[in-house]
């Protein structure tokens, strides 16, 4: 009688985590699944020591902070332009330079991601070149903790990769910082953060993980004996996607295939969906490593998105690929670990295989189809 409670409680845990996911996704925009809040800055040194730079902010950000969008939800380029003098006095007062003066030069828009972002660009009045530097940095801290900012330092002895949160919102701008295993973990967390809040990468994991301790049968879903067969199963479906991102993520920020994010992101709605229905019906027979590494191609483009506007050097971009993609894939694996347990614990269990299971994967695929309709709306 216990064990049947304790399974029970099992079975609602698995139900309640799913359910949460697919819950905070709805919460997002539509057309933009991914809650992470980054900006992008770009500071080059010349010879003189004189600092200049380059300040992509999200317009979704900015908005949110101090409001852009009218009456209709729309921010035009003529608002902005209007709110032209707020947006530099809310930026600026949120970074400075230690015996630096940021002055604002001009105001365009770019996209990132699928999203546009305000670029503001700057120079800087310093009272000696020689003295001493420190870069401090607080947007949006106040309003959203997971805010980050991808920072990229030129300077004539080299360059520097940085990511800066509220934990780590200064640096020295005074040559390259020589601390590269720290900056290294920063990416790793940076990988972390993007997959936890990138609620459609996630959500395309969570799918592969309803099934997660089965194998394929000819009369269907069949239970996997052992744990240790599950969770064998699981990393092999988890790497694979790492793997198959980490292909397009590489080709793509290195510039050999070029997918705008504006078709990428529907793209990826599209493999949600294709494996809530490879979860219902056994379209794709093959074993489900081999989906997770078609559809990660796919995802690996979008996550290109979240360092190509950092504009690094070849070896920068290795360096910070390499712990970013780490950070993806303890991501994977901190969500499999919760996961894993539950759903083995239930995989025998006939009302979660006949109702919970196919409920949930209906549930992902009809919330992935509103992302893809809202993400094409967006193309026209």
């Amino acid at each position: 009688m216990r064990f049947r409670i304790f399974t029970n409680l099992w079975i609602r845990l698995i139900l309640l985590a799913l359910a949460a996911q697919f819950a905070l996704a709805l919460q997002t925009e539509s057309a933009h699944a991914h809650l992470s809040s980054d900006s992008y800055i770009h500071i080059d040194i010349d010879a003189d020591g004189r600092p200049s730079g380059q300040w992509d902010i999200s317009l979704r950000d900015l908005d949110a902070a101090i409001g852009l969008a009218g009456d209709d939800g729309v921010i035009t380029w003529g608002r902005l332009k209007a709110r032209r003098a707020a947006i530099e006095a809310y930026a600026y007062d949120r970074l400075s330079i230690d015996g630096c003066a940021l002055r604002p030069s001009d105001m365009l828009v770019d996209r990132h991601a699928g999203a546009a972002y305000a670029v503001l660009r700057f120079t800087a009045e310093c009272q000696s070149t020689h003295a001493p530097r420190r870069l401090h940095y607080r947007l949006l801290f106040d309003i959203d903790p997971t805010h980050r900012g991808l920072l990229t330092l030129a300077t004539p002895s080299g360059e520097q990769s940085e990511v800066l949160s509220p934990d780590r919102a200064e640096m020295d701008l005074d040559g390259v910082d020589r601390q590269t295993s720290g900056s290294f973990l920063h990416f790793v967390g940076f990988g972390v953060s993007h997959i936890l809040f990138g609620y459609d990468h996630l959500l395309f994991v969570a799918v592969l993980m309803i099934f997660a301790a089965f194998r394929r049968s000819e009369t269907g879903w069949a239970p996997l004996d052992g744990f240790g067969a599950s969770a064998l199963q699981t990393l092999t479906i988890l790497t694979a996607f790492t793997l198959a991102h980490g292909v397009t993520l590489s080709l793509s920020l290195f510039h050999f295939i070029d997918a705008p994010a504006r078709y990428v992101e529907p793209a990826v709605a599209v493999t949600i969906m294709g494996a809530a229905i490879d979860n219902l019906l056994p379209l794709l027979s093959y074993a489900r490593w081999t989906i997770a590494f078609g559809f990660g191609l796919v995802h690996g483009l979008a996550f290109a998105t979240a360092l190509g506007p950092m504009r690094l050097s070849t070896s920068g971009l290795l360096y910070a690929l390499a712990g970013f993609n780490g950070g993806v894939e303890l991501g994977q694996i901190a969500v499999a670990l919760l996961l894993m347990p539950l759903v083995f614990t239930a995989r025998r269990k006939t009302f979660y295989v006949s109702f919970i299971a196919p409920a949930l994967t209906v549930l992902a695929f009809l919330l992935a189809l509103l992302w893809f309709v809202d993400r094409v709306e967006a193309l026209l």
